[in-house]
């Protein structure tokens, strides 16, 4: 099976049940497996709709409206934690963090990550669109893969731990490639454990 090589992005030989060579292996910094359950994963995310046939539309207003569906789908997919204190006021801490600066990043990767009073603790969710979605990235390409990310605002570096963590977790090219092709939520809990 043949993996695609990003510029700046380490490659290894695929080998089944493992994304690096373990003489490569980054030393992790937190655990970040205890932070995720198979209830907060989805991959299956529902496909974006298509803009309109309107002249009249604002498309920016269209895909910021669509974005915001997403981020409340994202929160549904936290609360499953049983850790959300208030979903509506967690959804617009999301909205207003992606308004400031959006978290999508490149190569088809975005890290949603807010710190909320609305979580108990901290939160890390997975979810997968197959068609990709607009979500600003910075190199305009849709994004495929979504860590969320979710800390109590007392945390005060927590989750930038975590986005460092998962940064260097898509540094070896074929991580992307195992998560886009996993079918079990279970798998990217034990992609995260070999990082852990």
């Amino acid at each position: 099976m043949a993996f695609r090589v990003y510029p700046g992005f380490r490659s290894t030989p695929h080998r089944p049940g493992a994304i690096f060579e373990p003489n490569k292996t980054p030393k992790a910094t937190m655990n970040l497996a205890r932070y995720m359950s198979t209830e907060m994963i989805d991959l299956w995310l529902p496909p974006p709709e298509e803009p309109p046939d309107n002249p009249e539309l604002n498309l920016a207003k269209f895909h910021q409206r669509q974005k915001e569906r997403y981020l409340d789908l994202f929160v549904s997919l936290l609360e499953n934690s049983g850790k959300v204190l208030h979903h509506r006021k967690l959804h617009a801490d999301f909205v207003n963090r992606e308004r400031k600066a959006s978290t999508a990043l490149e190569r088809g990767i975005a890290i949603p990550h807010v710190r909320s009073r609305h979580v108990r603790e901290v939160l890390i969710g997975f979810a997968r669109s197959f068609e990709g979605i607009d979500f600003n990235s910075l190199d305009d390409n849709p994004s495929h893969l979504f860590f969320i990310i979710a800390s109590p605002s007392q945390l005060s570096d927590t989750h930038l731990k975590i986005y460092k963590q998962l940064m260097t977790m898509f540094s070896y090219s074929s991580t992307y490639e195992e998560l886009m092709e996993i079918n079990n939520p279970g798998e990217v809990i034990r992609i995260i454990r070999q990082f852990d």
